[in-house]
């Protein structure tokens, strides 16, 4: 026999009043501890492009303009708005307008099918990552682009894609300088460098010319002549000795101190460096 127990009338009167006073208490202390939004808040997010890239270091738009409001961040940081925006924001935060030079995605590489050996065939998942995670990847030189579009894909504008050459091309037209191509390349072949500079090097390979050359014909030989033409250039200027170097049998260029000329680009025997004519303040 199955005894079956009903609660009394108080007991359920009890527990229904304990609920509505705990409702009455919650609603109270949400109206007392309510935070208004500050105004300013739509305006930016309004005035951000929308695109929650992440280009500029948060999850989203709504994140940067919390934190713009919060004025813990800076007011350039969007390079897909660009200037536009960055004035827009800052007339609504009532500041001085703070504009970031804008970026352009180049690619350090120039190991096209052609010109590059390979170990294995590789039929795995379309994936420089996952290409990479065997035996290094199919290329001789563990430094090249494997060409497989992860920069592609990661691309939320289209200014990527995949030439026959088998090497990523950008659209500077396109190209905002998000900056995540950058973080999707596993090699790091692409940096973010400013729109204004034309020179650029398409190596990335940091081994001595013998060993680079076992799978690369066109990499960089460290044999330093833009070094020499890059001193010559800056004869008259004591303060600077030159704007490129060699590390690690790599040429590199210091932007910071780089004019723009072209010297090292004309004296290059494997025409690792590159030159879009361009001009820049200096």
């Amino acid at each position: 026999m199955i005894e079956i127990i009903v609660p009394s009338i108080s007991s359920v009167i009890s527990i229904t009043a304990i609920g509505v006073i705990f409702g009455f208490v919650l609603s109270y202390a949400k109206l007392k501890l309510k935070v208004d939004k500050d105004p300013r808040f739509a305006l930016v997010l309004e005035a951000l492009p929308g695109v929650n890239c992440g280009a500029c270091g948060e999850a989203g738009c709504a994140g940067y303009a919390s934190n713009i409001i919060e004025g813990s961040v800076s007011l350039n940081l969007c390079p897909v708005g660009g200037p536009d925006v960055t004035n827009e924001i800052c007339d609504i935060m009532g500041v001085e307008a703070e504009i970031a030079i804008p970026k352009k995605a180049r690619v350090c590489c120039q190991g096209s099918r052609g010109a590059t050996k390979t170990k294995f065939i590789y039929d795995g998942p379309k994936s420089c990552l996952a290409a990479g995670q065997i035996r290094g990847g199919f290329k001789v030189c563990k430094y090249g682009c494997l060409g497989l579009g992860d920069c592609v894909n990661s691309c939320p504008f289209g200014a990527i894609r995949i030439l026959e050459s088998g090497l990523p091309s950008v659209d500077w037209e396109e190209c905002t300088g998000c900056g995540n191509c950058v973080e999707a390349c596993p090699r790091g072949i692409i940096t973010l460098i400013d729109e204004g500079f034309g020179v650029h090097i398409l190596c990335n390979n940091k081994e001595k010319a013998p060993i680079m050359k076992k799978g690369c014909s066109v990499g960089c030989i460290a044999c330093k002549r833009c070094i020499k033409a890059c001193k010559e250039v800056f004869t008259e200027n004591p303060d600077i000795e030159t704007a490129i170097d060699v590390i690690d049998f790599l040429a590199v260029i210091d932007y910071d101190k780089c004019i723009n000329c072209g010297k090292c680009v004309d004296i290059c025997p494997q025409n690792v460096i590159n030159f879009d004519r361009v001009t820049i303040s200096v």
